[in-house]
C-alpha cells in the first residue's frame, strides 16, 4: 500500500514486501522445525583410568663430521661410527623397529652441500620420512 505525497500524477515504484516477509517467515519455520534442539549421538562408554604414558624413544640423528682434507667426512649415527655404504642398511635397520620415521641431520659447518645432500638422500632411500637439518653440535 503506497501512499503519495503531493501531486498523484506520477506513478509511484514500491515493492511489495508483504509476500517477502511471508517466503521468510515459511523458511525460518522450516528451518526451526529440521535442527533439532537436542542433539543427538551415541551413547558410549569411556574408560576411566590413568593410561601409563608411553616412553619416546629418543630421535634418530646422523651427524657428519668434516675429516682431514684429504679424507672424506666421518658418520655417526646414534653412537656408532661407519662409513657412507653404511649408511642406508643401518637407517633401513633402525627404521625397521621404530614407528617415528623422523631423522635429524646434524653437519659440520664447513661440509659442502654435496656432502650433506648425500646423505639426506641415503636416509629418503632407507624409509626415512622428515628430515630436519642443522649444524653440528658438541659430541
Amino acid at each position: 500500500m503506497a501512499f503519495a505525497t503531493g501531486s498523484s500524477s506520477t506513478p509511484s515504484a514500491e515493492i511489495n514486501v508483504t509476500p517477502l516477509i511471508d517466503v521468510l517467515l515459511v523458511l525460518l519455520i522450516i528451518f526451526m522445525v529440521l535442527v533439532p534442539t537436542v542433539p543427538r549421538g551415541l551413547d558410549s562408554s569411556i574408560p576411566q583410568g590413568h593410561a601409563a604414558p608411553v616412553a619416546s624413544p629418543s630421535p634418530l640423528v646422523v651427524r657428519i663430521v668434516a675429516g682431514a682434507p684429504n679424507s672424506g667426512p666421518a658418520y655417526r649415527i646414534e653412537q656408532q661410527d661407519m662409513g657412507f655404504a653404511g649408511l642406508r642398511p643401518a637407517l633401513q635397520q633402525l627404521f625397521a623397529t621404530r614407528q617415528d620415521h623422523t631423522l635429524f641431520v646434524e653437519a659440520d659447518r664447513a661440509l659442502s652441500y654435496q656432502q650433506v645432500a648425500a646423505v639426506v638422500a641415503e636416509a629418503r632411500a632407507a624409509g626415512a620420512g622428515q628430515i630436519a637439518l642443522g649444524p653440528l653440535t658438541k659430541l
